[in-house]
């Protein structure tokens, strides 16, 4: 759901831009510094990867993980239920955002990867590149939330740490039964307690596991020599889409497939502006088109449904990606992101904060202070871990091979 590098092309013939379309003139003499306006005669291949120093993807990471704060400062210090419209949260609208920028990027380098070295190696990169982006600071988060986190909460009710780490489902559990991602348990030792929101210290991981099968099926339909053949993938988003709706308007189908169903199409769909990044305009009518359409969606949303942004989710796809091509942000994230950190760390810091119950002075006092919180974690999460890991994927030399040959 977060950083991806996946800018720099690859050497390509001189007439082709670098990901096999012709650049457009008026892009290639653009200054690259600038995110230059909505164009129509442009396509959003044009300015999100030919102008793809100037866009503001990371910015806008940025942006949605503490959107995600303030969506769930509601439960976390409880200021009541949060409902914007239909059975949409700002927490709701936020992660699809994330799904919705993934699905564009990893996409795109799943298809370089392959094309530059291979369809085995090129998916052994993919997969190595992608498991050091999530799991490195992922895992450290499990740590972090086992020994420091719980180990606070237990100590607010016990006075001490006796009996913590051999307490039923403790430290040592949570960090292993979630470790490959899967969140099974989201309590440490019984903690936390004596908060608003008791039934876990991190409700925000759920979404990664979702992330990574995204992740696993981009890489199953490029080893089927599928996912460049751009029709099929239509044919695909289209039959998510179906079954979305249909299990939104009886959501006692599938109960189990229903979040896959709802993150599958976002993902998709973003996928899909990047297969078709030649043919579909730079438009900010568009865009705003397409919000309205989503708007519409959130009205319809039914209440009972985890799936009630079938028409929100796909629809907010293509402005969310237009917004990271045109907003003046570009030096946000540019280096340092710290999106992924801010995700994972925020829910923990606000129980933190309800512990001390901090919650009394006001809904928007506490969600600031879980962002002020947050950050400094976040920091030590990419400049600790995240930074690191990313540099490991040079440990492993992959040679530019055959794409057609290599298997």
């Amino acid at each position: 759901m977060f950083r991806v590098n996946s800018v720099l092309p690859f050497k390509t013939p001189r007439r082709l831009g670098s990901f096999g379309y012709r650049r457009h003139p008026v892009t290639r003499n653009a200054p690259m510094n600038q995110p230059g306006p909505s164009n129509p005669s442009l396509h959003i291949g044009d300015t999100l990867i030919l102008r793809q120093r100037a866009n503001s993807l990371n910015f806008l990471r940025l942006a949605l993980a503490l959107l995600v704060i303030f969506s769930h400062t509601f439960p976390i210090g409880g200021f009541g239920n949060e409902r914007i419209l239909g059975n949409q949260t700002l927490g709701d609208i936020s992660v699809d955002g994330f799904f919705a920028i993934s699905g564009f990027l990893i996409c795109g380098s799943a298809m370089r990867h392959t094309s530059r070295f291979g369809l085995g190696r090129g998916l052994t990169k993919y997969f190595w590149d992608r498991v050091l982006r999530i799991f490195p600071a992922f895992w450290i988060c499990l740590i972090v939330t086992a020994t420091v986190f719980g180990a606070i909460g237990w100590w607010s009710t016990h006075h001490g740490l006796s009996g913590y780490w051999s307490a039923p489902k403790g430290p040592l559990h949570y960090i292993f039964s979630d470790s490959y991602m899967r969140m099974n348990d989201y309590t440490v030792s019984g903690t936390p307690v004596n908060v608003p929101y008791l039934q876990a210290w991190d409700g925000s991981l759920w979404t990664l596991s979702w992330e990574f099968l995204c992740y696993i099926g981009v890489a199953v339909l490029a080893a089927l020599g599928l996912l460049g053949r751009r029709r099929f993938v239509v044919g695909i988003a289209v039959l998510i889409w179906l079954a979305e709706a249909i299990v939104f308007f009886d959501s006692s189908l599938f109960p189990s497939a229903q979040y896959a169903l709802r993150f599958g199409s976002i993902f998709v769909v973003g996928a899909l502006v990047y297969l078709y990044r030649d043919r579909i305009p730079d438009s900010r009518g568009l865009a705003g088109a397409l919000v309205v359409v989503a708007a519409l969606g959130m009205v319809v949303g039914h209440p009972l449904s985890h799936v009630s942004d079938w028409i929100s989710g796909p629809a907010l796809v293509y402005p969310v990606l237009w917004l990271g091509a045109h907003l003046p942000f570009r030096k946000v994230g540019a280096t340092n992101d710290l999106s992924y950190g801010v995700y994972i760390y925020a829910f923990p810091v606000g129980q933190l904060l309800a512990l001390g119950h901090f919650q009394r002075h006001g809904y928007l006092v506490f969600a600031l202070a879980t962002i002020a919180g947050t950050l400094p974690l976040a920091a030590a999460s990419w400049w600790g871990v995240e930074r690191w890991a990313l540099r490991a994927r040079e440990w492993i030399t992959f040679r530019p091979g055959n794409a057609s040959t290599d298997s």
